[in-house]
């Protein structure tokens, strides 16, 4: 068990340098290291190969090297090394071993990855919390269901939980090298091929780090490949026990075709040859896993939302390629429209708050695609790819104007960038590699 933990945390060792190599910085760092200075638990939650282990050796490494802890302080055990969960399922000899190998007059940090390995990880981290003493958890789990489950019931009060998702756009951009702070409009004139040709990449073959970082397209989709095979086998056999792994892969491929169509169950039901109770189940796991995630429909009174049909998106556009299995250019396929929407869409959710994420449909079957919706601020979101210099506004949003008075309306283009108003309504057109500037018009009205 030494051996192990002693493989884990190199950095306790003499002479230890940490690795110097280009990383992606992420947005959610700066937020986890402001949190290593509160007593509450830090939960790190998020689908699998997110970068939640990389984060965390990152922090170590930060505390070491910038902030000038002693490497006795830290302890990393990540439990995909089974011999590490009988020590922390022992109370006694957990906390001797912190005391033993720490320093104990100070703060020790106890980073645990992989926690969903470790059965009633919630009560386990309770009884640790409530001790008291120079304890600061930070905890990982690949597979929300346990994490937040337990959390949410026995450590309300206890913790802040952070959801990490693959990277944004703007991350990838800023790994790229390219400048996320320009206004559009210069890059509309000098530049917007460059990031075209970079948000087709991305919207290709998504936000997985590990993809990012590779070279060539046939790497790219071997390891989207090998990420949802990993996926299937160690989130959805091992550990959620599903057996019929035929039917949920199924179900997952009808999803990929109906990207952003209304999740019908008991049509999928019937088309895929699976239960209602199992499809339920499978889309239960798929939200909780961070793969696909929802969105219900707005209406002035949201109690009747509950009941009605939600859309489905993938969470990261290369995996929903990958389970497709088509990786042609935009201008090559006949699922742009839809792709790009889906792309659109986990831009919003990795970041805004799915509380605020909704969509608009009337009785006749005619939907705007997003809103953005903070208490009476309302800003409708209308994907309309094939949209080139063409001030186009849905009818639609007539309809909607005349429910929901808004002050300003979004129409994600192809290329098009331009501002106009209508009456006592602000639309923007907007190109679609320009999403990661979306959130600044959100941020005007939280």
């Amino acid at each position: 068990m030494k051996s192990t933990f002693d493989l884990q945390n190199p950095w306790r060792g003499p002479g230890y340098n940490f690795p110097k190599e280009k990383y992606i910085q992420r947005n959610i760092f700066d937020r986890l290291l402001d949190d290593l200075n509160q007593k509450e638990i830090t939960v790190v939650v998020g689908s699998r190969q997110a970068g939640k282990t990389f984060l965390m050796k990152k922090m170590i490494e930060r505390l070491i090297t910038e902030e000038s802890i002693d490497p006795r302080q830290i302890f990393y055990f990540n439990f995909d090394a089974f011999n590490l969960i009988d020590l922390i399922n022992n109370d006694r000899d957990f906390l001797d071993f912190i005391k033993y190998y720490g320093s104990p007059e100070k703060t020790s940090y106890i980073f645990l990855d992989e926690a969903q390995r470790v059965s009633e990880i919630g009560l386990l981290l309770k009884r640790y919390y409530d001790l008291g003493g120079n304890l600061k958890f930070i905890v990982s789990g690949s597979s929300s269901l346990q994490i937040k489950g337990q959390v949410k019931e026995t450590l309300t009060g206890r913790k802040h939980l952070f959801e990490l998702y693959p990277i944004t756009f703007r991350e990838f951009l800023q790994y790229k090298g390219i400048e996320t702070h320009e206004e559009l409009t210069r890059i509309i004139r000098f530049e917007s091929d460059r990031y075209q040709y970079l948000m087709e990449e991305f919207v290709l073959f998504g936000g997985y780090p590990g993809v990012v970082k590779l070279d060539g397209a046939d790497n790219k989709i071997r390891l989207l490949k090998e990420i949802y095979q990993s996926y299937v086998q160690k989130d959805i056999s091992d550990f959620l026990k599903i057996e019929d792994i035929g039917g949920f892969n199924r179900m997952v491929q009808f999803l990929a075709h109906q990207t952003g169509g209304l999740c019908k169950i008991n049509e999928m039901a019937k088309n895929i040859r699976l239960s209602r109770h199992f499809v339920e189940k499978y889309l239960f796991a798929l939200d909780e896993t961070y793969v696909m995630s929802f969105i219900r429909p707005y209406f002035v009174n949201l109690g009747k939302a509950i009941i009605k049909t939600p859309k489905v998106y993938f969470c990261d556009t290369g995996i929903r390629n990958a389970v497709f299995g088509q990786f042609e250019s935009l201008d090559k396929r006949p699922d742009t429209g839809a792709l790009v929407e889906n792309f659109v869409f986990s831009e919003l959710v990795k970041s805004i708050d799915r509380d605020y994420l909704w969509f608009y449909r009337t009785v006749t079957g005619s939907e705007i695609d997003f809103l953005f919706v903070n208490g009476d601020d309302i800003i409708p979101i209308e994907v309309k790819y094939a949209i080139t210099r063409q001030k186009i506004v849905p009818k639609v949003y007539n309809t909607f104007i005349k429910h929901v008075g808004i002050k300003k309306a979004v129409i994600v283009t192809k290329d098009y960038l331009h501002e106009e108003r209508r009456g006592n309504l602000k639309v923007l057109f907007r190109p679609a590699w320009s999403v990661y500037n979306l959130n600044m018009e959100f941020e005007k009205i939280t």
